[in-house]
């Protein structure tokens, strides 16, 4: 045995055998994080008909064909299906996961049925001991297409995006959450609506990540944006999600472009015609007595049983969350 390893012609080869034999270890744990993954998914409600691995030795690439997920909350019927994606994990790079969807974003649920195209879409998330630290889904001309709460919906917007990060409180950990859409038209069965822009800011429960929004969960919103030609309207306050499928809260809301936002008021039947004249003395007495200009006006927007108030104008039946 020791003249074995005497052998200067075997010396020679050694570090290629240790390279070789480090490889196969290598390769062994990179097939048991991979099949780790998958198991670690499968539990997590998603199925499909085709897997296929790759990516040795960087990465961890899945090529997943007809993915299906479903919600395994007692109770709960969302399904949501693709025609095929790619998850690439790096796990040498904190955690870092991509994911490259192949086709359109079919979700089904109680009371709604939706479809999602696209033109290129990616997902992006870092995941640590804590769970999920942070993610981001961006999508390219979007469509969104089908029925929620009995109603016909149709979206469309040239980008959209949607962040979250991580954010403990000293209660409960909780996420940020930030959305962003450009030119995004907006239809409900005869109505119509067009934004420039639609950028939001707040914080949801961490449970949202785990389970879909329910009864009893609070969204903060620090900042929401609406652009729509002259107009813009900024909000910031709270919405608690209420059993009844209605919201309960505040947003304090500020117009900039009174007439053009009483215009929408007018064109969406939320107020009647003899209600402009209040709303333009309101704007007037703000820029009066608080130094703004008469185009301007804050009025805090109430959802209160059942019902949606502006100041203390009715616009109506407040609207549903499911």
């Amino acid at each position: 045995m020791q003249r074995f390893f005497s052998n200067k012609r075997l010396a020679l080869f050694a570090p290629f055998i240790g390279l070789v034999f480090l490889t196969l270890v290598a390769f062994g744990l990179w097939v048991g994080a991979s099949g780790r993954i998958g198991d670690e998914l499968a539990a997590r409600g998603l199925s499909w008909e085709g897997l296929a691995r790759a990516g040795f030795p960087a990465r961890i690439t899945l090529e997943i064909d007809k993915p299906r997920w479903r919600d395994t909350t007692p109770g709960s019927s969302l399904v949501w299906q693709n025609q095929g994606l790619t998850l690439t994990v790096m796990p040498f790079d904190g955690g870092h996961a991509i994911i490259d969807f192949k086709g359109d974003h079919h979700l089904g649920f109680d009371g709604g049925d939706l479809r999602m195209a696209h033109q290129g879409n990616l997902m992006s998330a870092i995941v640590d001991f804590d769970g999920l630290n942070r993610a981001s889904f961006e999508a390219q001309q979007p469509s969104v297409n089908g029925t929620w709460l009995d109603l016909d919906l149709s979206a469309r917007a040239a980008e959209l995006g949607l962040h979250a990060r991580r954010a403990p409180t000293a209660n409960e950990a909780r996420y940020d959450v930030a959305l962003l859409a450009k030119n995004l038209t907006l239809k409900q069965d005869n109505g119509t609506l067009a934004l420039t822009r639609l950028d939001a800011a707040g914080t949801v429960p961490a449970a949202a990540f785990e389970r879909p929004l329910g009864a009893g969960d609070v969204i903060v919103l620090d900042r929401v944006t609406l652009e729509r030609q002259q107009l813009t309207l900024i909000g910031k306050g709270r919405v608690k999600l209420r059993a009844n499928g209605y919201m309960d809260g505040m947003l304090d809301l500020d117009i900039v472009g009174l007439e053009p936002f009483i215009d929408a008021l007018i064109e969406f039947d939320l107020i009647k015609r003899r209600d402009r004249r209040k709303l333009l003395l309101l704007g007037g007495l703000g820029a009066a007595f608080g130094g703004d200009t008469p185009d301007r006006l804050s009025l805090p927007l109430r959802f209160q049983n059942k019902r949606l108030y502006l100041g203390d104008l009715e616009l109506g039946a407040a609207p549903r969350w499911k």
